[in-house]
């Protein structure tokens, strides 16, 4: 054990008796740390002040009633998690003035808002706006073109979802 331990720099002995050998870390002496812990304090306390203020809001009430969770909780979690646009449905449309495109989006507490942008092949937005749910409690948003589209090469299609805390999820098809 002895010329072992004179050629190793580190080890350790376990509770079973073996002998764990390891060199000694080597570092840069000049090495950069990042300051991840920094950012992750300031969104947790950017979090609770949303949810400081957000607790007595009606639909993080409802959405805790019953679940053994607080309005504050509720807030907080939905202060972290982003909604989701899940599908862009264009089936129906054709290019023309007031037809419906279909957005469907979820969240962990509720989608405040989804908005559409149509593009050409260039990327030029030829028209946006707000979409508006087809019905209270529905994951479905209709957006009613404004504009006569041409439809050859396809545009291009991109919803985006909002949350009241003001996270956004964005989805494309072309």
């Amino acid at each position: 054990m002895a010329n072992i331990q004179s050629s190793i720099s580190a080890y350790s002995v376990t509770r079973s008796g073996k002998i764990v050998i390891a060199d000694n870390p080597m570092f840069d002496d000049h090495r950069g740390f990042t300051d991840t812990k920094k950012s992750a304090q300031e969104a947790l306390q950017e979090a609770t002040t949303y949810a400081n203020f957000a607790k007595h809001q009606e639909v993080y009430t409802d959405k805790a009633h019953g679940t053994g969770a607080t309005a504050y909780t509720m807030a907080l979690a939905d202060w972290f998690g982003a909604p989701k646009v899940l599908e862009i449905d264009v089936d129906n449309w054709t290019g023309e003035i007031g037809q419906i495109i279909r957005v469907k989006a979820r969240d962990n507490v509720i989608v405040a808002g989804v908005s559409v942008a149509i593009h050409d092949a260039m990327e030029n937005v030829l028209e946006a706006g707000d979409a508006v749910q087809a019905e209270e409690g529905s994951a479905w948003w209709n957006y009613t073109t404004q504009s006569r589209i041409k439809m050859t090469p396809f545009p291009i299609v991109e919803a985006t979802a909002q949350d009241l805390p003001g996270n956004t999820d964005t989805f494309v098809i072309s």
